[in-house]
């Protein structure tokens, strides 16, 4: 009895010596990584940047980069506007919320413009869009019908109201 009271108080010393360290360690880990990250923010971000740069909102455009004359309107995912199925996009993703959808940033191409009729553009490329309010960057989720081309459809929220672009352009990574 006397040999297990004594062995389970050195396990117990043990235990909390051990944790005792472990916390020492830790504490000393946490205030490392502070330091490092007092470091980081004391850099000026503007010391990479040259004195003359001129920065402002525009598009980067790099060398690969294909430009499409579309036309341009939106859609809501209902029965009378899409398929059997208006809460599923073409590349088989599920709009969250029909009522509150605008915010998603998806867009519907023309067949004409997906890679299996020759065209450059697949299901979940992010894609430029410049139309008026809706300039920005969108992910290609669904496909029009095929009497459509060189058109491109803006997934919106049931109630908004239509809108068209008969001048919008679309970027594409080639």
């Amino acid at each position: 009895m006397k040999i297990q009271n004594d062995t389970l108080r050195i396990l117990l010393w043990v235990t909390v010596f051990t944790g005792l360290i472990y916390s020492i360690l830790e504490l000393k880990r946490l205030s490392d990584i502070e330091h490092s990250m007092e470091d980081i923010h004391s850099v000026p971000a503007c010391d990479t940047i040259p004195a003359d740069t001129i920065c402002e909102d525009t598009i980067i455009v790099i060398d690969d980069i294909t430009k499409i004359e579309v036309f341009a309107t939106m859609y809501h995912p209902v029965l009378g506007q899409c398929d059997d199925t208006p809460d599923i996009t073409a590349d088989q993703t599920r709009i969250p919320n029909i009522d509150s959808c605008s915010h998603l940033n998806w867009i519907a191409v023309s067949q004409d413009l997906l890679w299996f009729n020759d065209g450059p553009i697949r299901y979940g490329d992010t894609v430029y869009v410049e139309a008026g309010h809706k300039t920005g960057y969108y992910i290609v989720r669904d496909a029009m019908n095929r009497r459509f081309r060189n058109k491109i459809d803006f997934l919106e929220s049931v109630g908004t109201e239509a809108y068209r672009y008969t001048d919008a352009k679309l970027y594409i990574n080639s």
